[in-house]
């Protein structure tokens, strides 16, 4: 009696230790590893890129803008020149809209006051290539 008592419970811990390994090597699995995205690292000419390129995207358009306002909104005079072609270039775009353009405008005309004379003078050459 004791005997049979004794292999029960050798074989009833035998089954939970499987149950056991079997629940760790599953749940170990089905944890997938963090996939990283590779970033990429944002330039101006690289954001400027995507708007002078016709074929990109609102999407693509809408995120440039974005990044360009957010990390590099402010005019010198050096880059006066390259902020007027970039408004032309975003006036004239296929898959722009109304909004992004005078968001655009706006933004650079608040963050440089300076400017404002050549922004304006930019996006009216924009808006009459436009059409």
């Amino acid at each position: 009696m004791i005997t049979a008592n004794l292999i029960l419970t050798i074989v009833g811990l035998l089954f939970l230790l499987i149950a056991l390994v079997a629940l760790y090597v599953w749940l170990g699995k089905s944890k997938t590893p963090p996939q990283t995205v590779p970033t990429t690292i944002e330039t101006f000419e690289s954001l400027s890129e995507i708007i002078k390129n016709r074929s990109s995207s609102a999407r693509e358009l809408n995120h440039a803008v974005e990044m360009i306002l957010d990390h590099f909104g402010t005019m010198n005079s050096h880059s006066a020149g390259k902020y007027k072609h970039l408004l032309e270039a975003l006036c004239t775009h296929p898959r722009t809209d109304s909004k992004l353009i005078l968001r655009f405008e706006k933004t650079l005309r608040t963050n440089n006051p300076d400017y404002a004379h050549e922004i304006e003078k930019s996006l009216a050459v924009g808006l009459a290539a436009r059409g």
